[in-house]
């Protein structure tokens, strides 16, 4: 999943010093463009070899560092912050006159079917999206020895803490945007969620009973799909000076606005990035801020298959092993509190 681009100043961070060896005092190339960098390294691993506490090895970042110096160089050669909070990628906080940056380390392994992670949209969105604050400034991005890179402007401020009015606003802004070219189509309408849950928990424990409870009644798809943030949970959203913003942008795509509405009003989501569920006046402030409801009968009807779809996701990950998204699926199955 996402929610991982920018834990900026919340929770521990560790200060990270890449090898003297990686600080070119002459690095080439123009920030704000693509840097064709090397396709191997020697002796780093691969960023699904990280180490279990997320750390590269010193040979790893020093690699990473002088990508970075070509790409931006503006950025500091060292004082690196890791940013804590990332499920799918590694980024860190690093300063630079004009304003700190973040460089994210895609992890595409870290993929799955209902939260892709795809560098290209991403950077495709920050572009299309500049200046209608909605997204931070898009700086640079290359296809580094260790993986996708990409560099953004950092966005100072709390993550959300659950304030429904102004996510709201965000969601209904973004959703009334245009859409940029190249994104893909998310699953729309019940039977393409139904094939996207089977897809998910195929061969795990409890597949067969999540499907067959699902209703036999269909939805069509929406008849005017809008740009989709596609993750926006608590981790993903902060409050800048000049308003809400959303970060951590791999998971965009083309659908039913209700996807993201279910992101949102997700127990398990919010467990997992809240670290509670929105209370019903929580969910009913963000659905009056949104300010559609001709929408919510058909949110209702999807309800259960959009549950069915975070369950699923969540069932994944507590076969890899995490002990909250176990939690998280329990939660989701309890339903939402509109």
């Amino acid at each position: 999943m996402a929610a991982e681009g920018q834990k900026e100043g919340h929770g521990p961070a560790d200060r990270t010093t890449p090898p003297s060896e990686a600080r070119p005092g002459e690095a080439s190339g123009a920030g704000g463009g693509v840097d064709d960098a090397p396709s191997t390294c020697s002796g780093a691993r691969s960023p699904e070899q990280v180490e279990p506490d997320g750390r590269l090895p010193p040979s790893a970042l020093g690699i990473l560092s002088q990508e970075l110096r070509r790409a931006c160089p503006e950025a500091a050669p060292e004082g690196w912050q890791r940013l804590d909070g990332g499920r799918s990628n590694l980024c860190w906080r690093i300063a630079a006159p004009g304003g700190d940056l973040v460089l994210k380390l895609y992890r595409p392994a870290r993929a799955g079917p209902v939260f892709p992670n795809d560098p290209e949209a991403e950077a495709r969105c920050l572009i299309h999206l500049d200046g209608q604050r909605l997204a931070p400034q898009f700086l640079a991005r290359w296809q580094g020895a260790l993986g996708p890179c990409l560099v953004y402007r950092h966005l100072p401020g709390p993550l959300w803490q659950g304030d429904g009015r102004s996510l709201g606003r965000l969601l209904r802004r973004l959703h009334d945007h245009p859409v940029p070219e190249g994104v893909r189509r998310a699953p729309d309408g019940s039977a393409a969620l139904r094939l996207q849950i089977a897809a998910q928990i195929d061969g795990h424990a409890g597949a067969r009973d999540l499907l067959a409870g699902l209703p036999g009644d269909e939805v069509a798809p929406f008849d005017r799909p809008v740009l989709l943030h596609g993750d926006p949970v608590a981790g993903n959203l902060v409050d800048t000076p000049g308003g809400l913003r959303l970060i951590d942008w791999q998971c965009p795509a083309l659908g039913d606005p209700c996807l993201d509405l279910a992101t949102v009003l997700s127990p398990a989501m919010s467990h997992l990035y809240l670290g509670r569920v929105l209370t019903a006046a929580e969910a009913g402030a963000f659905l009056a801020a949104y300010d559609r409801p001709a929408l919510i009968p058909r949110l209702r009807q999807l309800q259960p298959f959009l549950s069915a779809r975070m369950i699923s996701h969540c069932l994944c990950r507590a076969a890899e092993g995490s002990a909250e998204d176990a939690r998280a699926a329990d939660l989701e199955r309890q339903g939402w509190v509109i």
